[in-house]
Formats: structure tokens, sequence, C-alpha cells
């Protein structure tokens, strides 16, 4: 038999066991739980995926407001350049507001403020637009401002423009007659710069003076009717400058320029006056300055003739001291005169000005070739020739023997040819170049017969006048008149000199070498600006050239 107190000790130690165990398996149940790691991924997922579909949202929200800014500003910008416009004849307000209308904006806050002066108008904008989020209302941002803020203004500068223009021989040489094309480029050049002169506001914003030249330049009688010169004669208006000449920028309108001798250097007969005078006495190819009326421009370009060899120096020489504020009292006068526009008192403008923009177009087909002028004994003063009026015959008068050479009569007599009328006159050297050319001066004064003849007969009693009269014809000879006072390199040595004034007084200075020589392409290319100034063309196509140049030129007119 078992023992009953064994049994139930046995089952009272099984019973607390059984109840601990199941104790037990509650905590280790919690302690897995608590240290597996199964479904952690799935609630970190959800974490990250609400944040992105929360980011997505926010950008899209953003791209949205920055597609709305961006169109705004756009929009904006168009308007206020388009309400800015001098040509613009409706209220800014009006005009900003079509353009947003037309780019399907609405409930927008707008404020236009506008200020114009006769020669601008500036216009300025600010535009505000809500736009409700989509996604960022979640965290409180319901709505975001896209601003935009602009401004616009349209300014016609003063323009002062030289145009420099090669009126040379060869500019009308067969085949190519360059002259032909330039005349109608220089016309179109003309009227698209005076096409800036239309404004609502009125008034002449551009001036032109067009300066031709060729081996000189003609200043012409308007434009010598408000500088000084030289009183040697008054038969023509060109000017003579040395070095110091070319290194400033300015000529003094009351500082005698050297005029430039009167004479034909190369008529080889008889003729009275002289023909071909280096320099025209009346205004053919002169300097028109300072002139808006494109009428005149016109016609004065339409009239350009070719003659002569080329002087590029001196052709810039006058364009850059036509922008010269020194020029002002001369511009003073031809205004005075009737012959210069209101419009252009106090200019040329002080190169401060920020408002004027000073230009110097400059062209030429060819190169420097030698300048000439008198020798200065030459150029005045008396001189031993007579003249009778009456019929153009010379008398040479000999000191030495006190007596004249009748150069017609082939004789000596103790007065002038027409001295016994009192019609005999006796010449400055001014005056005689004005009545025979020096090419013909010694072969025609100073021949033979004056010591193989008298009275019209053969005398051998007037060899010993040979060596005397021979003396003096040989101070005659061409080279003793005539100097050559600036070789092509002396030329091209001014010319640079002139530039670099040009450019140090921030003229801005366009060049054109059509069909030109590498020594004129070289000056030009050292005168330009920049090389986007220079234009080196061949053929006849100088008007694309001019169009462009005139375009550049209003480009640089417009600051907006």
């Amino acid at each position: 038999m078992r023992d009953r107190g064994a049994t139930n000790r046995a089952r009272g130690r099984t019973g607390p066991g059984k109840g601990m165990a199941k104790g037990n398996g509650r905590g280790r149940f919690a302690r897995r739980f608590l240290q597996r790691e199964d479904g952690t991924v799935t609630v970190f997922a959800a974490m990250i995926f609400v944040l992105m579909i929360s980011a997505g949202g926010i950008s899209v929200d953003i791209m949205r407001f920055e597609t709305q800014r961006a169109q705004l500003q756009y929009t904006l910008d168009r308007a206020v350049l388009a309400a800015a416009a001098l040509s613009q004849t409706l209220e800014p307000e009006t005009v900003v507001r079509s353009y947003f209308e037309t780019a399907g904006f609405t409930d927008y806050r707008l404020t236009v403020r506008e200020e114009e002066g006769v020669n601008f108008r500036r216009v300025e904008a600010q535009a505000e637009m809500e736009m409700r989020t989509l996604f960022m209302s979640i965290f409180g941002q319901r709505v975001m401002t896209s601003t935009a803020a602009g401004a616009a203004e349209e300014r016609i500068r003063n323009i002062e423009v030289s145009l420099v223009l090669d009126i040379s021989g060869s500019m009308d040489v067969s085949p190519t007659h360059r002259i032909d094309a330039l005349r109608p480029a220089a016309r179109e050049f003309v009227t698209t710069l005076l096409d800036a002169n239309d404004t609502p506001g009125g008034g002449q914003r551009v001036s032109i003076s067009v300066v031709p030249y060729n081996g000189h330049v003609n200043m012409g009688t308007r434009l010598a009717s408000v500088f000084a010169l030289t009183d040697e004669h008054d038969y023509s208006r060109c000017s003579r400058f040395d070095w110091e000449d070319f290194t400033v920028s300015g000529i003094d309108p009351t500082a005698p320029i050297q005029r430039m001798g009167h004479f034909d250097p190369l008529t080889s007969f008889a003729a009275d006056p002289v023909p071909r005078p280096r320099c025209p006495t009346d205004d053919a190819g002169a300097i028109l300055p300072w002139s808006a009326n494109e009428t005149e421009l016109h016609g004065m370009i339409d009239a350009l003739a070719t003659s002569g060899s080329t002087a590029i120096d001196v052709g810039m020489r006058w364009g850059v001291a036509l922008l010269d504020p020194m020029a002002r009292p001369a511009l003073s006068g031809l205004n005075a005169a009737g012959l210069v526009d209101d419009d252009f008192l106090g200019r040329p403008a002080a190169y401060e000005d920020e408002t004027t923009l000073k230009i110097v177009v400059l062209m030429t087909d060819g190169n420097n070739w030698e300048q000439v002028d008198l020798v200065e004994r030459y150029r005045d003063g008396p001189s031993p020739f007579w003249r009778d009026p009456d019929d153009g015959d010379f008398s040479v008068y000999y000191a030495e023997w006190d007596q004249y050479w009748h150069e017609d009569h082939d004789r000596w007599r103790s007065e002038p040819d027409g001295g016994d009328n009192n019609n005999a006159v006796r010449l400055d050297y001014a005056d005689l170049w004005n009545h025979i050319s020096v090419g013909i001066m010694r072969d025609t004064l100073f021949h033979p017969d004056a010591w193989q003849r008298h009275e019209g007969f053969l005398s051998l009693q007037n060899w010993w006048r040979r060596p005397t009269i021979e003396a003096m014809a040989n101070e005659y000879e061409f080279f003793d008149i005539i100097e050559i006072h600036a070789p092509p390199e002396e030329g091209d040595r001014r010319l640079r000199r002139i530039c670099d004034v040009a450019h140090a007084r921030d003229i801005v200075v366009f060049t054109i070498a059509f069909d030109a020589p590498l020594e004129g392409r070289q000056v030009m290319q050292y005168c330009a600006s920049s090389d986007a100034h220079y234009y080196d063309i061949e053929g006849l196509n100088i008007s694309d050239t001019f169009s462009s140049i005139a375009r550049t030129i209003n480009q640089l007119r417009l600051v907006q």
C-alpha cells in the first residue's frame, strides 16, 4: 500500500510548480514579443511613406508657386518694356493690365508708377498674386503670395555724328565707281539716324556733320564764316594742319587756322584763272556742319564729286573737332545766322555729358598719300610778276637791270606790260597763282626769248642776260614752289594720333575700309573703337555696312 503522506507531499510539490510554469509562459511571451522584430519595417515604411507624401505635396505646391511667380515676372517685364516705349500712346497702367489679361492672370494686385521727360519715359511696376496650396494647408500654410517687380526706361540720347567720307579720285575709277554705291548708302544712313528725331516730345536729338575729304578738306563758306583762317588770300577755304594739331581734340574758332595755299599744281596749259586749284573756290565737297535737315543732307551727299588724292588724317581731324565742346561758339554763330537748329544750342556737349553719344564714322577706299602745299615764301607777299588786267599779259621784273620782260611781246621795257596806260598790277603771290598754274610757270615766263630776242627779233646783244634769267627761272622750278608737307607715313602717324585722342575722349569710332589697300586697312583697323567697329568690305555692299552701323548706333541710343 502506498504511503498517503508521501503522495500528498508529492502533490504538494507538483501543484505550485504548475502555477509557476503558467506565470513563466506569459513572461516569456512578453519577452518574445518585445524582442522579436517582425513588423517593425512596415511601421517605419508607413512613417516614411507619410513623410514622402507630405514632401511631395510641398514640392508640388512650391513648383506651382514658382511657375506662377516666373510667369508673373515674365509678363510684368514685357509689359513695362511696352509701357515705357516713347512711341506708346496708352497710359502705362492700361498697357500693363492688358498684358496681364492676355496672359490669363486674374485676382492680382498691381501698382504702376511713371516718370516722363522730353526725351525719356520710365515705368516701374509691382504685382502680387495669391495661390491656394493643395498640400501645405495641412501644415497651416493655406496660401502663398507671388511677387514681381520691374522697371524699364527708354531714353533717346542726344547723338552727335561726324560722317567722314572719302571723295578722292579713286572713288570713281572704272569699273567699280564706288562713289555711286556710297551716295545711296550714306543717304540711307542719314535717314535712319534722323528717325530718332521723330518723337512724341519733339525736339532734334541727332545732329550730323558730313566731312568729305580727298587730299584736303574744304571748310566751305558756312564753316569758314565762324572759324578764323589766316589771311594770305580769300580764294578758297582749305585748312592745313601740323603735327601739334593732331594731339588735341578741339579747334579754337577764334584762333586763325593756317589756310592752305591757292594754287593749281597740275594744269599744263595757259588758263586764267587756273581751272583746277588744289582747294575748290566754291562749296564743292565742303563740310556741312551740325545739320538735322534730311533734304539738305541728302542734297549735299548727292552732289559729292571725286577728285584728288587722299588725306584721311585731315578728314578725321575735322570729324573730331566738330564733336568737341570748343566748337560751341561756331555752332552758336551758325544758329544766329539761321543755319543750325535751336535744339542744338549748347552743342557740342561736354564729354562728361552722359546723355550725349559722340560718334565718328570714317570711311576710305585708299590710304594716305602725299599732302602738298605752297612753300611758305610763295604763299603771299609781293612777287616780281606784273599783269595787265585788260589782256592778262604778264611781265617779269629784273631788279638788277631795273627792267621788265614783256612775255607776250618778247621785249624789255622800263615799265610793265600795260604800264603805259596805268593798267599794270603787281601781283601778290596769292594772286599770281590764281592766274597761272605752278606746272607751267617756269616754261611760260622764263623761256629763252628773254635773252635771245628783243622787240620780237633775235638779238646777239642780249646773251649776257642769260645767266641771270636762268638763275631766276631756277627759283621757280615746280618743287621749289611746291612742298610735300606730309608724306604718307606722316599722314598715318597723324591719323593714329588723332584717333588716340578720340578714344581717350570716349568718342565711338566706326571705320570702313572700302576695297582699300593694306596700308589703308591697317590704319582703319587701328582707328576703330574695337574690332567690332571696323568693317573691311569688298565689292559694292557698302549699303549693308552703313545699315549695320546705323542699327548699332540706335542700340547704343536706347537705354533700357
